[in-house]
């Protein structure tokens, strides 16, 4: 009886121990969750902070490209402008290129205004320098654009109502190397006009030339564009 009572004392025992085990290990594993799902939302809190603070950069990001294409269209349209102003010839220009001299062979000529422009030559000498690489030119410092008249004017020739005279100097910047080429291989109209007129045309190709604005009004007042 006695060691009966002994076994139930010893079983109660060793089951009490196992009760506290498992209560323990309950415990436990109910803390683990727990601490797991406290760090679970500070996570998400983290995660939520991170995600607004990226949120307000990307849209001061998207403020600033705003800023810079409204800035990069201003300079655009700044560009723009100044070259239609360079093409009007209302800015002087600088650059490399060429000056031709077109002249009587000698004094005993006289005036050659009247079969200069009888034949066009000084147009046609503009148009020839235009496809040659000329992006700028002048006559006795008259700047040409699209719309410089080369007329008679009695006994001279105006250009951009200017009247100008003999020696006629053109002068002109662009592609130096295709300029420099027209040069050297001789144009085939040059030569033409100075074997049937009494004329004589010299050319000079220079690193620096200067060809400045126009010095009367352009009355064009509109530009319509297409």
């Amino acid at each position: 009886m006695k060691n009966k009572y002994v076994l139930i004392i010893l079983a109660s025992t060793i089951l009490g121990i196992l009760i506290g085990n498992m209560i323990r290990d309950y415990n436990r594993r109910d803390s683990i969750f727990t601490d797991k799902g406290n760090l679970a939302k500070k996570e998400v809190k983290l995660i939520t902070k991170n995600i607004k603070e990226l949120r307000r950069e990307r849209e001061v990001l998207e403020e600033e490209l705003s800023e810079l294409k409204d800035k990069y269209e201003d300079v655009e349209k700044i560009k723009e402008v100044n070259t239609l102003k360079r093409d009007l010839s209302y800015t002087d220009v600088e650059g490399s290129g060429i000056s031709l001299s077109i002249d009587a062979q000698n004094e005993e000529i006289g005036n050659i205004a009247n079969f200069v422009d009888y034949n066009k030559i000084l147009v046609n000498i503009v148009n020839e320098l235009k496809l040659n690489g000329a992006e700028f030119i002048s006559i006795n410092g008259q700047r040409i654009n699209q719309y410089s008249p080369i007329v008679l004017a009695g006994s001279h020739i105006n250009v951009n109502l200017v009247p100008i005279a003999p020696p006629y100097e053109i002068k002109c910047v662009g592609d130096k190397e295709k300029l420099s080429k027209y040069i050297k291989k001789g144009s085939v109209y040059l030569k033409s006009i100075q074997d049937n007129y009494p004329i004589k045309v010299g050319s000079k190709v220079l690193d620096t030339i200067v060809i400045n604005k126009m010095n009367v009004p352009n009355k064009l007042k509109y530009i319509e564009g297409e």
